[in-house]
């Protein structure tokens, strides 16, 4: 098992974890769905500079990591916001 190995998992852990809260808090009304929505796909560049950290990338390819998962977190983000509505349409139905 490498150096990288544990903190990588920490990480993982860490945004799995963090997610059930925000949704406890998104069902309970006091996150707005647009919040919600970003914290569900802010996890995509958060995961990717944790990751450009952990193992040490250079600043050219940290930023390059980070610029592609920001590029990926706004491409998705009218595809979460959608499933939040289902979601809360299928709830309140």
């Amino acid at each position: 098992m490498s150096a990288t190995t544990f903190p990588l998992i920490v990480l993982l852990l860490l945004l799995v974890a963090t997610r059930s809260l925000e949704e406890r808090r998104w069902r309970a009304g006091r996150l707005s769905d647009r919040v919600a929505t970003w914290l569900i796909v802010g996890r995509i560049p958060a995961l990717a500079l944790g990751f450009a950290l952990i193992v040490g990338l250079a600043p050219l390819e940290l930023v390059i990591v980070v610029g592609v998962a920001v590029a990926a977190a706004f491409l998705l983000q009218p595809v979460a916001r959608t499933r939040l509505l289902a979601v809360k349409a299928r709830d309140r139905g």
